[in-house]
């Protein structure tokens, strides 16, 4: 497909927390991005997961219904003799502060060269690097559609590098991005082109995370949710998880009576509102994500 390319282009976020993004034209999904996130922290390569969130996942999978490439949980989450290699890089990060080998693989060495790959890790690293008592990360891309997989790519890892943080006890540093090549499809440049003409937009700034190790209860009712279709009681959680798991209630109550109409019954004092909002535009193109690679 024609596209506009930019190579070997890097940006850096100063405040990693504002990784929601906000313009209205874009119409981007946070419950798509936490259906993502579900996914790679459960340590999952089943598509049906992410079919919840957005069916075109669907046509990236094997005939097993498994996801070989951009299951990037799976490859740092899976324990391989005892420990996986989150934990490995936790534990070295703990032993020496200065290291520069605390990096993360997405990559094997020879499935993603073949002709007919049907879906290769757009990630090929993500690196962690203590400097300054904060948690810096720097991720490199091979590939990154700016529209599409962009912004839900700097959800995903800017959240990883908060969970690291938090389990180390330091603050967050600095998000560096760097991709080989970044492109705009054809597809995509009235878009483009209209968000740039909406001007700037107020950012939203997502609250510290303080109980890391809660997140295997967020996963639990991310599942009951999803599969069983049922309320999660969300008393007993830190509030950082149980505001996102109410997002989750949201998006299962959206699919039966739209955006608009479950944004008016919900109580406003949900802080993640305003990042929904754009939702009620054009639901079926905001869950749609077209992922090519």
């Amino acid at each position: 497909m024609a596209t506009i390319e930019s190579r070997a282009l890097s940006f850096t976020l100063f405040d990693p927390r504002r990784r929601c993004t906000l313009n209205p034209e874009r119409k981007w999904s946070l419950p798509l991005a936490l259906g993502e996130l579900c996914w790679h922290l459960s340590g999952s390569t089943h598509a049906s997961a992410l079919e919840y969130y957005a069916p075109v996942w669907r046509s990236f999978a094997d005939s097993e219904g498994n996801i070989r490439g951009s299951c990037y949980g799976s490859k740092i989450f899976a324990a391989v003799d005892g420990q996986s290699p989150w934990s490995r890089v936790r534990q070295l990060l703990r032993h020496d502060r200065e290291t520069r080998r605390a990096v993360l693989y997405f990559n094997d060495a020879l499935s993603h060269l073949a002709p007919d790959c049907p879906d290769a890790a757009c990630a090929a690293s993500l690196q962690f690097l203590i400097r300054d008592n904060t948690l810096d990360v720097v991720l490199c891309m091979r590939s990154n559609d700016v529209i599409w997989g962009l912004p839900y790519d700097v959800f995903l890892f800017s959240f990883l590098q908060e969970m690291m943080a938090a389990d180390l006890g330091i603050e967050v540093g600095l998000y560096h991005h760097f991709a080989a090549s970044i492109h705009l499809y054809k597809q995509h440049w009235d878009l483009a082109r209209r968000m740039l003409e909406g001007g700037s937009v107020d950012g939203f700034r997502m609250p510290p995370l303080k109980a890391p190790n809660e997140f295997q209860g967020f996963l639990e009712a991310e599942r009951r949710i999803r599969i069983e279709g049922e309320d999660s009681k969300t008393e007993a959680m830190d509030d950082y998880w149980g505001d996102l798991v109410q997002v989750l209630h949201l998006f299962r109550t959206s699919r039966k009576i739209g955006w608009a109409a479950t944004l008016n019954a919900t109580s406003r004092s949900l802080p993640y509102c305003r990042v929904l909002e754009p939702l009620t535009r054009d639901v079926s193109q905001s869950l749609t994500r077209v992922m090519s690679r």
